[in-house]
């Protein structure tokens, strides 16, 4: 029988938290999103398809809590009682298998499982949000490295004051009769952040000048349209390190192109690069012409694809 390979469900940005009784809320962890198959054999993917069982062995303690379905939830790794990305990267691209096996003495990997999409072979995804919730706790145990994600009715925004003092990042707000929609942006999941966020392509770089004439200047960033044409959101120079200028350097060189994916600013001096790189960046404000105003680059987003970067994680805040 052949394996069905779900797309996780995508929540839409908004700015502001609520409270409405149809609703329930989550805390939004800072992750690698990911669905476990906890059947023969046994499968934890990230939303790009890669196969992270090797990398996280420990999380394959979920096939001793429970057996035969399919799970969405989110890879942490915790630090000082929050989580850190940046120690969760390091797991992700470890330098050797021995190092992988050394790391999981710490106790500091979760996997907080929220949603539930089979069961026994039958597909859930046509089931309102709170039945599949009712039918997740029946089915998995809690364990060490494995977690139930849990929410709130109705009191979204005491909720979200609540975990920006406990410095978390901010919530997701569930429609309780929702389906589960895969690959899909609809609404009806929705994520609200202390800071306004944004998945990009990097199309091209400037030339650096001073302290980093040896690397780039800034960043040229885009999504996507709906007809998959390429949009451009503007330029980022803010927000790296000399290691991780010198990281984007190496992959660059890998990547150059001759091709323009859309015009810019006359004059810059500009090496386009093929869409293969997906960054996060923090902004201020988008502008009436599409542009991010006050970015920094956040991070790589190597659980990601550049198709994945579509114009649709901005109409919230444009609208």
């Amino acid at each position: 029988m052949t394996r069905h390979i779900y797309k996780p469900m995508l929540a839409k940005a908004v700015s502001n938290a609520f409270t409405d009784k149809d609703w329930i809320f989550e805390i939004k962890w800072d992750g690698f999103r990911a669905i476990a198959y906890v059947e023969e054999p046994f499968s934890l993917k990230s939303r790009t398809g890669n196969e992270l069982t090797h990398t996280f062995p420990e999380l394959d303690e979920i096939t001793r809590l429970g057996r035969n379905m399919v799970v969405d939830g989110e890879i942490i790794v915790m630090q000082n009682g929050k989580p850190d990305f940046q120690a969760l990267l390091k797991r992700a691209h470890p330098d050797s298998r021995g190092q992988i096996q050394r790391s999981t003495k710490l106790p500091s990997v979760l996997y907080i499982v929220f949603d539930i999409l089979e069961k026994d072979g039958q597909m859930l995804t046509n089931l309102p949000l709170m039945e599949r919730k009712k039918i997740l706790r029946r089915s998995l145990r809690e364990g060490s490295n494995v977690v139930l994600s849990d929410f709130i009715e109705e009191k979204g925004s005491d909720y979200y004051q609540l975990t920006l003092e406990k410095g978390l990042e901010g919530i997701v707000a569930k429609r309780k009769t929702s389906f589960y929609e895969e690959g899909m942006r609809t609404g009806s999941w929705l994520k609200i952040k202390r800071l306004k966020t944004c998945d990009c392509i990097i199309f091209g770089y400037t030339q650096g000048k001073a302290s980093r004439a040896a690397t780039f200047g800034a960043l040229l960033l885009g999504v996507y349209d709906s007809q998959g044409n390429p949009v451009y959101l503007g330029k980022v120079g803010t927000g790296f390190r000399q290691p991780l200028l010198m990281l984007l350097m190496n992959k660059f060189k890998k990547i150059k192109t001759d091709i323009a994916p859309f015009k810019t600013e006359p004059g810059e001096a500009i090496t386009w690069l093929e869409p293969q790189l997906v960054c996060e960046v923090i902004y201020q404000v988008l502008t009436h012409d599409t542009k991010l105003r006050l970015a920094r680059f956040q991070r790589l987003r190597d659980d990601k694809l550049p198709v994945e970067c579509t114009v649709d994680q901005l109409i919230e805040e444009k609208s």
